[in-house]
């Protein structure tokens, strides 16, 4: 009995000091394993690929002149250029201006020299020309979104 005393005095009783580093040890071991899991799967991972770019434009097909009888008996007389896709050569698109030009007469019809004449107006009537003619060269040559641009290269109403 003194002699468990004696061990309890001088650091407790047998195998608590020996089981005190290892835990310590896997204690470690485990938080070092997690570290590295978590680092693996965040740093190590395969990166997302980087978003596309968004395309550009490239070269201009001219439409031409149009002089267009718009409501409230006025005239337009505006030049139109397409800005094309990066890519798209427009003199393998020029046997499509005929159908071209009619998308973009469409497009004025029924506007009003008011609506024409506000800056807001001419940029509705700009989207609108790129939807139709898109549309016209989407089912000519099955590409999607050749014209990116549109231009008036002159607007004049009276």
């Amino acid at each position: 009995m003194a002699g468990k005393a004696k061990k309890q005095e001088a650091g407790g009783e047998d195998g608590k000091q020996g089981k005190s580093p290892m835990l310590m040890m896997i204690i470690v071991l485990v938080a070092g394993l997690a570290g590295g899991v978590f680092a693996g799967k965040n740093f190590m991972a395969p990166k997302a690929p980087p978003p596309p770019k968004p395309p550009t434009v490239g070269k201009t097909l001219d439409l031409g002149e149009f002089v267009v009888n718009i409501g409230d008996e006025a005239y337009l007389k505006a030049g139109v250029a397409l800005g094309l896709k990066e890519g798209i050569d427009p003199k393998k698109l020029e046997e499509e201006t005929p159908a071209l030009r009619d998308a973009a007469l469409m497009a004025f019809a029924g506007k009003t020299a008011s609506q024409l004449n506000s800056l807001e107006g001419k940029y509705k009537v700009k989207e609108e020309i790129r939807e139709r003619v898109n549309e016209v060269l989407e089912r000519k040559t099955h590409e999607k979104e050749s014209v990116l641009e549109v231009y008036f290269t002159q607007f004049v109403t009276q």
